[in-house]
């Protein structure tokens, strides 16, 4: 007797095809997804970079400027306010705010003056400053930031001495 030698086809299924077909795509969208958010993370995180490199700028740009200069709102807006920090056209409608707040006196009113769109306007102006022995000089970046297109608000406070540290 003669037996027939048929071998067992193997294959797949159409359901197994289309159950490996699912977990590859959602395999792919979620590391699509996952680079989308990883680089939104990026995207912030050199935003917040320049946001900070601009105060710093802002800062040693006030600490080498002389006291008469630092109290005159005019020079200011002329000489410090009217040019680009370094990283700030990265940002998205960035603007700063420079306040200028007597220190450890009773002097009252401020100096302020808001930079937005490449223009430099002077809020308020106290001439009293250039007589106060210190300054609070409070700094402040604004720019939008994503996912959201939402204000971030980054800012910095220094105290300026008349005469520098040694006097």
């Amino acid at each position: 007797m003669i037996l027939s030698r048929l071998y067992p086809q193997g294959g797949t299924t159409l359901i197994e095809a289309i159950i490996a077909a699912g977990l590859s795509a959602l395999f792919l969208g979620s590391l699509f997804a996952m680079n989308t958010a990883s680089m939104t993370t990026i995207r912030m995180a050199r935003d917040s970079a320049c946001a900070s490199q601009i105060l710093q700028q802002r800062v040693e740009s006030l600490r080498i400027a002389n006291w008469h200069q630092i109290t005159d709102a005019v020079w200011l807006k002329d000489n410090l306010l009217n040019v680009d920090a370094p990283g700030a056209n990265q940002l998205k409608n960035e603007s700063e705010t420079l306040t200028l707040i007597p220190y450890g006196s009773s002097t009252p009113g401020n100096t302020k003056l808001i930079r937005a769109n490449r223009s430099t306007t002077i809020q308020n102006q106290n001439g009293a400053l250039l007589g106060e022995s210190m300054l609070k000089a409070v700094w402040t970046v604004t720019y939008f930031a994503p996912p959201l297109d939402e204000p971030v608000t980054r800012q910095t406070l220094v105290i300026l001495a008349k005469g520098g540290v040694a006097k």
